[in-house]
């Protein structure tokens, strides 16, 4: 076990008690779970965000290094309900 201290003014102290309370938990109990939780959202989205930089750095570099002569039947079909859309609007 380790201890973090931490100065708060009396009113969010009060508020922070007050929720603990009617969760029928200690203070300690409700600012562990809070930090605990909140700390792992931030881990999350920064793992998502660095992921997704990194997809986006994958693609790019696929994308340079391709040398396609010709469209695949995938692609031309793809730019062809592409036109028809365009055309309709």
């Amino acid at each position: 076990m380790s201890r973090i201290d931490a100065r708060i003014p009396l009113s969010v102290r009060e508020t922070i008690d007050r929720a603990a309370a009617m969760q029928g938990r200690t203070r300690t109990d409700f600012l562990i779970e809070a930090a605990l939780e909140k700390a792992e959202k931030v881990i999350t989205e920064q793992a998502v965000l660095r992921l997704a930089v990194r997809d986006q750095e994958l693609l790019a570099k696929a994308l340079l290094e391709e040398q396609v002569t010709e469209a695949t039947p995938f692609i031309k079909g793809l730019a062809a309900e592409y036109a028809a859309r365009i055309r309709d609007k």
